[in-house]
């Protein structure tokens, strides 16, 4: 992964959709939207309903979105 793309944009990029697509698909503004893909605003800090709406729209689980140290090696992180 390029350091600077987010999970959000690489699963996004991955489903097909633009950056339109989806903030029409989850209800959010675009501004909103490229300020969580360029992590100028950390999704791991948005509210979960945002997280949801962005799953929901990708068909993914919140999970493959966030950054959830991995539980059986915490170092890793």
């Amino acid at each position: 992964m390029n350091e600077k793309e987010t999970k959000l944009k690489q699963v996004r990029k991955a489903k097909g959709l633009t950056q339109r697509e989806l903030a029409e698909a989850t209800g959010m503004s675009l501004r909103t939207l490229q300020h969580l893909e360029r992590g100028a605003r950390d999704l791991n800090q948005a509210a979960a309903l945002t997280v949801y709406a962005i799953a929901k729209a990708l068909g993914v689980e919140m999970t493959e979105l966030l950054d959830i140290p991995d539980e059986e090696n915490p170092e890793e992180e």
